[in-house]
């Protein structure tokens, strides 16, 4: 049996039988608590010998061993270590500190936790800030803003006013820097506050102020540019981005000589900035004027660029290239179009997936099931910190502690995507997701797959079939693709349960609170709890059941309609310069987080469908999962 096997069989099923062994001894253990305590103590397990001396320590209140244990290795355990001591009130708050900032420093950090983050710094605030250390508190504060008692803090134990006014502009607090700066100068921290808030005329004179004391600085010299366009200032403005120059200043000399009428010049000056988003604006100009020979040769320029806008700028060219006949740019458009991409699936390509069915033709073969021929990291050694991992991980299931399995599993992957060791990735990661932990397996298949990795495995890790019981029952409820389930949970929160947006969207499916209210309605029962997990796929999925009906069942609407609104799509999708053309309205969709969204949740469906076939029919059989 390969390792992987084993330690899927290790974790997944043998696990039942271990526990119902468990709870058999302990049906026919003797009567006599010492003997049941000596017995079926479940840290007796050497593997589990540090979480034994963490449980003796926390018990005996033992400061020093559980700082020795917190700064005795890089492992899970010492991790939970120093939370421990850092939690133990009658430790000194330095001490306490200390071990905090310790846990900060092991523990995986993860930007969809940045709310539990942000409580972390701000405990260690407090702590610094009792043991009376006020620089290091003031920076525990500041990087848990904007926090209320973040807020607070950060005002107690500022140094001065310009450092606590540069901290909240760096927060995006523009109106609480200026508050706390009142009637000091501070050109460099008012002038972008004041800009950010669309006070124009005071930016102007802040940012000249700044000029004043730092002549020719460059932020400063384009704050000034950019206040002078936006007040309609525009001789000014064309003498600012003169001076200033480069891609920024040949941008800002574009927009005004579009403003003033010259689009031929607009387009040359936008052309020379060499920006992928301004390139885009300049055929967004052509195409308003009907100057679509001229377009093609700057959308195929951008499309060889390889920015966020290449593959839209591929098929825009490829689009007008048609219409215009001219079958030489049409080829070369077609040719910078990625295989894979929503563009290439749109027209006709098929997702860039390796087959499923050679993991079968693997099998017997001597390389790991799911492996492709010629992939070089097919035959491995067997990385023993893994297997010792996956054995750890196994010993903390067995006595009912899931959290502390997958931090272990967490705490190995780390390693082993430092140390560059595929193989040991793929089994942890796969551990990992047989654990309903998706997030993080998810994305080390994802950063395998960037990185050229071409194995089926990596594959599904990258796009895996997460809680594949819920999804199918809440498919099958709101009548929609399994599949497309799993698309949006994709792209919406990375697989994470925790997950919340700057709009305060929630949860897997990211639904916003009025959002979630009004479903909750459409459903017939009280608004439940968005973090849950079975809730937030159930309601997502209604979410996606009534676009689908809205849109008669045209999933590219559905998608954009997911992040962007029906009503907005509706309006695009309906407008007279797209007429519910869709190649025009992939074209004509301004909010490029919507455009870009119905790209990669479309991909994902691809994905999801070649992957899992049986998905069409709502089943998991003979899907390796």
């Amino acid at each position: 049996m390969t390792f992987r096997g084993a330690a899927l069989l290790t974790l997944v099923t043998c696990l039942l039988a271990v526990t119902a062994a468990v709870l058999g001894r302990r049906a026919e253990a003797p009567s006599d608590p010492r003997i049941v305590a000596t017995a079926l103590d479940p840290l007796d397990d050497p593997r589990l010998a540090p979480y034994r001396a963490l449980r003796e320590a926390r018990t005996a209140v033992d400061l020093t061993r559980l700082e020795e244990l917190a700064f005795g290795s890089e492992a899970y355990s010492a991790y939970l270590a120093a939370l421990e001591l850092a939690r133990v009130d009658t430790a000194p708050a330095g001490v306490r500190a200390r071990a905090l900032e310790r846990a900060l420093e092991l523990r995986v950090h993860d930007p969809l936790r940045r709310a539990e983050e942000r409580a972390l710094r701000l405990e260690l605030g407090e702590l610094w800030e009792e043991a009376g250390d006020a620089p290091a508190a003031f920076a525990a504060y500041t990087a848990a803003l904007p926090m209320g008692r973040a807020i607070a803090g950060a005002e107690r134990t500022a140094p001065d006013r310009y450092r606590l006014a540069a901290a909240f502009q760096r927060a995006g607090m523009h109106t609480r820097a200026l508050e706390t700066l009142g009637e000091l100068a501070a050109p460099s921290i008012e002038a972008p506050s004041l800009r950010a808030l669309g006070r124009y005329e005071e930016a102007l004179a802040a940012y000249r102020r700044w000029l004043a004391e730092v002549p020719g600085d460059p932020d400063a010299l384009s704050g000034e540019a950019w206040c002078l366009y936006y007040l309609g200032r525009d001789a000014e403005a064309a003498a600012t981005f003169e001076a200033l120059g480069g891609a920024t200043g040949s941008y800002g000399l574009g927009l005004l000589a579009n403003r003033a009428g010259d689009a031929t010049r607009a387009v040359e000056l936008m052309v020379a900035s060499g920006r992928a988003d301004v390139l885009w604006l300049a055929t967004g100009i052509l195409e308003a004027r009907d100057r679509y020979a001229e377009a093609i040769p700057v959308y195929l320029t951008l499309a060889a660029g390889g920015s966020a806008y290449a593959d839209d700028a591929a098929f825009r060219a490829y689009v007008l290239a048609g219409r215009l006949g001219d079958e030489a740019a049409r080829a070369r458009a077609r040719e910078l179009m990625p295989h894979g991409s929503f563009f290439a699936l749109v027209l006709g390509d098929p997702p860039a997936v390796p087959d499923p069915s050679v993991e079968a033709a693997q099998a017997g073969g001597a390389g790991p099931v799911g492996a492709l021929p010629g992939d070089e990291m097919a035959v491995a050694e067997e990385p023993s910190a893994a297997a010792e991992a996956l054995e750890l991980a196994f010993a903390l299931m067995a006595v009912n502690d899931r959290d502390a399995a997958v931090g272990e599993l967490l705490f190995a992957l780390r390693d082993a995507e430092s140390a560059g060791d595929v193989a040991a990735v793929l089994d942890v990661a796969e551990a990992l997701q047989s654990m309903d932990e998706y997030r993080q397996s998810g994305r080390a298949g994802r950063e395998l797959l960037a990185a050229g990795v071409q194995d089926l495995r990596a594959w599904r890790l990258a796009y895996p079939p997460a809680w594949p019981e819920t999804v199918l029952a809440a498919a099958a409820e709101a009548g929609v693709e399994p599949a497309l389930i799993w698309a949006v949970m994709r792209q919406e929160s990375a697989f994470s349960e925790v997950a919340v947006s700057v709009a305060n969207a929630q949860g897997l499916m990211q639904v916003i609170p009025s959002t979630w209210d009004w479903i909750a309605e459409m459903r017939k029962e009280a608004p439940r709890d968005p973090f849950d997990v079975e809730a937030n796929i159930r309601y997502g999925a209604t979410y996606l059941g009534w676009l689908m009906d809205y849109w008669d069942g045209d999933v590219e609407l559905v998608i954009a309609s997911y992040n962007g609104g029906q009503g907005y799509v509706r309006r695009v999708f309906n407008a007279d310069y797209v007429a519910g053309d869709k190649w025009e309205f992939y074209r004509e969709i301004d909010r490029s987080e919507t455009r870009e969204y119905l790209q990669l949740v479309y991909e994902n469906l691809a994905v999801y469908r070649t992957l899992y076939p049986a998905l069409a029919s709502g089943a998991l059989a003979d899907q390796g999962h």
